[in-house]
């Protein structure tokens, strides 16, 4: 219900190979949050979302999920990665694109139930893709595959939705559209994304977090220039929403 606490971090480390790449991570994220996480390329962000899935063991620190930890939590969580590879020949359709993502409550079944197909039919219909539920997914533009792989995701019934980078690989017109899905999705469940674009996220989310190895959090979704400098290790200027987005950082010239 809402008001619970669905993720809980406290005190994470973790990296590869002994290498630490996230440090002390303290996170707490209440059911129904919209959490937007900011932050350079390298600063930990996708290595936060894969110690949530269970993909990497913690160094130190304990991740919950509904109170469980993420080998039995992730049960909770949909999962859309930044990058999704194939082959543009191989014959898939959208709809069995998507119902890839019921493959972990099909078990030892060697078929597909009706409640499988219905879910895949309510999560591309979420996503506006039902009528190209028959198209190789080869044939579609950026932004529909990006909203085929939101409804792979979506098909497992999550409780939570991770992102990481959605929009890394579109256009500014889709990226708005994108945004406006997720925040259409975000009043049936809770959504943790992140991104290095701090341009359009604060007008959709309902919380910020500043990440690079450690996580810095204010009170909702105001981006301070506190925050963003002890993300960026730069001062930071912001232009409005509605124009171009950059991170504009006066660096001293160096020879």
């Amino acid at each position: 219900m809402k008001g619970d606490v669905a993720l809980d971090i406290r005190g994470l480390s973790a990296g590869y190979d002994g290498e630490l790449i996230i440090e002390n991570i303290d996170l707490r994220v209440q059911e129904g949050d919209f959490l937007g996480i900011i932050g350079p390329n390298g600063g930990g962000k996708s290595t936060l979302l894969k110690a949530i899935l269970g993909l990497i063991e913690p160094m130190k620190g304990d991740i919950r999920i509904y109170g469980d930890p993420p080998q039995k939590g992730r049960r909770y969580l949909g999962y859309v990665p930044q990058y999704t590879v194939f082959d543009r020949d191989f014959p898939i359709t959208v709809q069995n694109v998507v119902m890839m993502g019921r493959r972990r409550m099909k078990g030892i079944r060697p078929w597909y139930s009706m409640s499988d197909k219905d879910a895949v039919k309510k999560a591309l219909t979420d996503v506006g893709m039902w009528e190209h539920r028959r198209k190789h997914i080869g044939q579609l533009s950026g932004g529909q595959k990006q909203r085929v792989y939101i409804a792979r995701a979506l098909a497992s019934q999550p409780k939570i939705l991770l992102l990481d980078e959605p929009t890394a690989s579109v256009d500014a017109k889709v990226e708005d559209s994108i945004y406006k899905l997720l925040t259409e999705l975000n009043r049936e469940m809770t959504i943790v994304l992140v991104t290095h674009d701090i341009g359009i996220i604060s007008s959709h989310v309902s919380n910020v977090a500043c990440m690079n190895r450690h996580i810095f959090k204010g009170d909702g979704k105001e981006l301070t220039e506190e925050m963003l400098q002890e993300s960026y290790q730069c001062p930071v200027d912001l232009i409005a929403h509605g124009l171009p987005h950059r991170v504009l950082p006066p660096h001293e010239k160096h020879d």
